[in-house]
C-alpha cells in the first residue's frame, strides 16, 4: 500500500494537469443547486461542512468535518526555493483548511487530495503543489504523521496552489468522491461542497 508521501509522489502529475476539466462554477445539480454549499449558493470560509468522503480502491467512507479558513496570495520568490516546480506563468496561493473525523473508516489522508482551488477560468480547478514536508512557515504543510486522521482527531494544514496568473480564485472545493486515480473522476464529475472566496 502507499504511504501519504508516495501518494504525494504521484500527484505531481496533477500538478503538470492542475486543470480539471469541467468542474468550474457550471452547477447542473437541479433543485440541489438552491442549497449552501454549491457554486450558486456557497457557503463562507470558516464555515464547517459535513461531508462523506469515498476511499478507494475499496470504497470505505468517512465522515468529515471540512472548513477551509483562508485563501492568501502567496509569495512567488519563496515558493520558488521550495522547488515546487512549475511556477512560470502560476500565481501561488495559500489555502489553509482544517479536517476533522466524525464518524466511518480512519482517513490516512486521503482528504488532502480532494479539496480543490476554482477561479475566474470556468471550466478547470487546482490541485495543490505538494511541498514535500519542507518546513515553510507562510504554509506549513502537515507532517505526515498528523495526517491520519481516526475518530475525534483533527488537523489543520495549509497547501499550495498554483493558478495562472491571468486568474483569480473565486471558490474552494471539496471532492470527496474523487478518485485522483480514476480518469472518469479527474473530470470533476463527482459532487462538491462549495465555499466562496473573499
Amino acid at each position: 500500500m502507499l504511504t501519504n508521501r508516495l501518494l504525494r509522489a504521484a500527484v505531481p502529475m496533477a500538478v503538470t494537469a492542475l486543470a480539471l476539466t469541467a468542474c468550474g462554477p457550471e452547477d447542473d445539480a437541479g433543485p440541489a443547486a438552491t442549497q449552501k454549499g454549491t457554486f450558486t449558493e456557497p457557503l463562507a470560509l470558516k464555515t464547517s461542512a459535513d461531508v462523506s468522503e469515498t476511499h478507494f480502491p475499496d470504497n470505505a467512507k468517512t465522515q468529515l468535518s471540512v472548513t477551509p479558513v483562508s485563501v492568501v496570495k502567496g509569495d512567488k520568490a519563496a515558493v520558488e526555493k521550495l522547488g515546487v516546480g512549475l511556477l512560470e506563468g502560476k500565481t501561488p496561493y495559500y489555502v489553509t483548511t482544517t479536517y476533522a473525523h466524525k464518524g466511518g473508516a480512519p482517513d490516512t489522508g486521503s482528504f488532502n487530495f480532494k479539496l480543490l482551488l476554482h477561479g475566474t477560468d470556468q471550466q478547470r480547478a487546482y490541485f495543490f503543489a505538494p511541498a514535500w514536508g519542507a518546513k515553510f512557515e507562510p504554509c506549513q504543510e502537515a507532517a505526515e504523521s498528523e495526517l491520519p486522521l481516526a475518530a475525534g482527531k483533527s488537523v489543520t494544514t495549509c497547501e499550495i496552489y498554483l493558478v495562472p496568473e491571468n486568474v483569480q480564485p473565486l471558490f474552494v472545493g471539496f471532492q470527496g468522491d474523487r478518485d485522483n486515480r480514476s480518469p472518469s473522476h479527474e473530470t470533476g464529475s463527482a459532487a462538491e461542497v462549495v465555499w466562496k472566496v473573499g
